[in-house]
């Protein structure tokens, strides 16, 4: 068990995570408004719409986070600590 690589990781393994689940969705929601019927989100046509779907961004980017973190302590579980 690896304690030290998740101690110095978890900030910049989050962040890895976080900041490519933001950027995967952006893109995918581009994509999606610019089709008739979108698949992923819904065709915002007024602010509340586009709040919601701000929000489904958001809190799709945060899950990508937590599961990149959720990695990580997978592989500090399973590596050793060598000095």
């Amino acid at each position: 068990m690896n304690i030290k690589l998740l101690q110095d990781n978890w900030r910049k393994y989050y962040k890895r995570g976080f900041i490519t689940g933001i950027v995967i969705l952006c893109f995918l929601c581009f994509v999606d408004q610019t089709l008739q019927s979108t698949i992923f989100f819904n065709k915002i046509t007024s602010s509340g719409m586009a709040i919601v779907t701000l929000s489904f961004i958001f809190f799709g980017a945060v899950f990508c986070g937590i599961l990149s973190t959720i990695i990580l302590v997978i592989m500090s579980l399973v590596t050793t600590f060598k000095n």
